[in-house]
């Protein structure tokens, strides 16, 4: 992999592809994640002792050192050093992931009215990235009113799915049971979407006895929701939600849609307020021509959306062709940039539930 040296993350990019702001796992230190070509980690500069840095192990000065047994130590190349920096930075991502604990489940709302924003294929990456680190528990559920495309953006056929869930949910008790209607990842996350067939319209009361249900069986629940801010099921996503991930494509209409989301939560209360104040903002490209990224960002800092809660996501062909979605298959830049954001989901949740449970 090329690693290149950094760019203002909001820069007109030549080619699809931006950097984002990445929250740091220390209170006050922040990471940069380049989506575009690296990702790196700011050097705490209070540090008066910084450890040495290792000879060069690439390219040809690795080749000298290692041929001479350490009897040179040149020193690494700028390259090489960028990449030390992005594994670093992955490193610190995954560590926090990884570790965070609750003493109950949580839950992610992905959301933004537009369709097309990239809420679907969001939350399955997301919800990937969290699962594969984390050694599994993390359910993707489908809480739009009417079928959605979780499942045909998922791995795998599903012979039971939310609907026959939701028709049978008095009778779901075990995580076995539960089980029947999702369908694993190779992330090790489980999905509950939709079969073929039609199913019923979800209700409110529907996605609140399925969060019930899924919460007792897995820790982090990711919610794949609709595009009527005012039904039903979108409501009880809400009140279930411990943090907001607002994706956008870098297009007006999706930015648009989004701020939207963000004024009608103002006004459902305090918790929904909550979710409003430290959403995520996920900006994605699909290929399409698209609007400069700096005036976007600048409608979501307007609405009071801090800087290093906006990320971006690079072009990616295996998230272009629209079919089921698979880790593996994704560009390493891509992977990286969706490992800084989860870092900063988890980051997110720990605080709001922390507060939410403080005031209970």
């Amino acid at each position: 992999m090329a690693f290149e040296e950094l760019a203002d993350p909001f820069m007109e990019p030549a080619e699809p592809g931006t950097a984002a702001p990445v929250r740091g796992t220390e209170s006050g230190k922040t990471a940069s994640a380049t989506t575009a070509t690296t990702t790196t980690a700011v050097v705490d500069s209070h540090d008066d002792d910084p450890e040495p840095i290792a000879p060069a192990k690439e390219g040809f000065a690795g080749f000298l050192n290692q041929f001479f047994g350490g009897a040179f130590k040149l020193a690494p190349s700028a390259k090489e050093l960028e990449a030390r920096t992005v594994a670093a930075a992955q490193g610190r991502f995954e560590d926090l992931i990884r570790q965070s604990t609750w003493t109950r489940a949580v839950g992610v709302l992905v959301a933004n009215k537009k369709g097309t924003a990239g809420k679907t294929p969001l939350s399955i990456l997301l919800g990937g990235v969290l699962a594969a680190i984390r050694g599994g528990s993390v359910a993707i559920l489908e809480t739009s009113d009417d079928k959605g495309q979780l499942a045909y953006r998922a791995e795998g056929d599903p012979q039971l799915g939310m609907g026959e869930l939701v028709a049978n949910i008095t009778n779901v008790r075990t995580q076995s049971q539960l089980r029947g209607y999702t369908v694993t990842q190779t992330s090790f996350a489980s999905v509950i979407g939709s079969t073929p067939k039609w199913r019923p319209p979800l209700t409110r009361e529907n996605v609140l006895d399925v969060a019930s249900i899924v919460d007792e069986h897995f820790t982090i629940r990711v919610m794949d929701t609709g595009n009527q801010y005012s039904s039903g099921p979108f409501g009880a996503a809400v009140e279930v939600a411990d943090v907001l991930i607002i994706p956008t494509m870098l297009a007006q209409d999706a930015v648009s849609e989004a701020v939207e989301l963000l004024e009608f939560l103002e006004h459902q209360g305090a918790e929904a307020g909550r979710l409003a104040r430290t959403a995520i903002v996920v900006m994605m490209s699909d290929g399409r021509p698209e609007f400069k990224p700096a005036k976007l960002k600048k409608q979501f800092v307007d609405k009071g959306i801090a800087e290093d809660h906006i990320y971006s996501v690079p072009y990616d062909s295996h998230v272009a062709e629209r079919g089921a979605l698979t880790l593996e298959k994704l560009a390493p830049v891509t992977r990286q940039a969706l490992t800084a954001i989860a870092a900063g989901v988890v980051a997110q949740t720990n605080q709001n539930v922390f507060e939410k449970d403080q005031n209970r």
